[in-house]
């Protein structure tokens, strides 16, 4: 027991922390004294323990502007370790991203690859598993799926609940959700993925390519030329926004649909989705690629993974 001073009294405290990659939520610094009631109290949160969260969009090793996913560029360790490898039935490749510790942003197709139309999300997220982190790690199981409501109408999006919450670290963190809109003509962000490449094989390694943000009418105008006899068109709609070709002619490609569109915002050196990767058909044939607005459904999401 400390001892006892003259014209002063001991004041006990405790302290609480988070392991590296969590932070306590909210704005106390974790520091809780001892009441007459001899219950821990802290100024800020008054008798509730703290909670360690997830911190986001972090990693370890950002994308260089400098380095320079057909043509893309090879992604080094924990350079986007919210990259997910959702592997769909028949072992189809797709992209997923990491949002929390249980749960993942990827699109409305992706989820429904080789499943008729009328397949129910509860029949389809047993068919799925899910990467992350590097090649050794095991899969990890879809306790749900949930559509966004306007699927497939104007939002191909799905959130995807893991069964277990994921172990977070310098190759697995989630990114971000964008408090402010980033989506403007020209804003450049980072797409990852695991696509294929020019030969039509599915890559191990996880690439990157750096691409703009187009002109929303350009975009438009350019898809409706195309008409829909090439291929499947683009959902596009008052939530989407596109982002064009690099000047090296390297886009995303088959299997990177699901990736985020990340852009770091410089006043807090934070990594933010600003969009997830909806039409990926384009290997080099297109000009831009179609994203969904995250801010856009930020509601629906941040309800749905609090409804649990």
């Amino acid at each position: 027991k400390p001892a006892e001073i003259q014209h002063g009294y001991v004041e006990h405290l405790v302290r609480y922390r988070c392991h590296p990659y969590y932070q306590l939520r909210g704005s106390g610094d974790g520091t809780y004294t001892c009441d007459r009631d001899n219950t821990w109290v802290s100024p800020v949160a008054g008798k509730e323990t703290p909670v360690c969260e997830p911190v986001c969009g972090k990693p370890k090793n950002p994308p260089g502007q400098l380095q320079r996913i057909i043509g893309g560029l090879l992604a080094r360790k924990g350079s986007f370790p919210w990259q997910g490898r959702l592997v769909t039935r028949h072992n189809l490749t797709t992209g997923a991203t990491l949002i929390g510790d249980q749960w993942l942003l990827t699109t409305g197709r992706n989820v429904y690859l080789n499943h008729s139309e009328d397949a129910k999300p509860e029949e389809i997220a047993p068919t799925l598993r899910l990467f992350l982190g590097n090649r050794e790690q095991p899969a990890l199981g879809i306790e749900r799926v949930v559509l966004h409501p306007s699927y497939p109408g104007a939002v191909d999006l799905a959130l995807l609940k893991l069964k277990e919450k994921v172990l977070l670290g310098e190759e697995v963190m989630p990114i971000c959700l964008p408090q402010k809109n980033y989506v403007r003509p020209g804003r450049v962000g980072y797409v990852s993925g695991w696509g294929r490449n020019a030969a039509f094989a599915f890559p191990n390694m996880l690439k990157y390519v750096m691409l703009p943000v187009a002109e929303g009418e350009k975009c438009r105008q350019y898809y409706e030329a195309r008409n829909g006899s090439y291929w499947v068109q683009p959902v596009l709609s008052s939530d989407t926004f596109c982002a064009g070709m690099s000047e090296l002619r390297e886009d995303t490609c088959y299997g990177d649909a699901g990736g985020a569109f990340a852009v770091q915002d410089p006043s807090d050196d934070t990594w933010y989705a600003a969009g997830i990767l909806s039409y990926d058909k384009t290997c080099t044939a297109s000009k831009y690629g179609v994203y969904v607005d995250v801010q856009r459904v930020l509601a629906w999401v941040r309800e749905t993974v609090a409804a649990g």
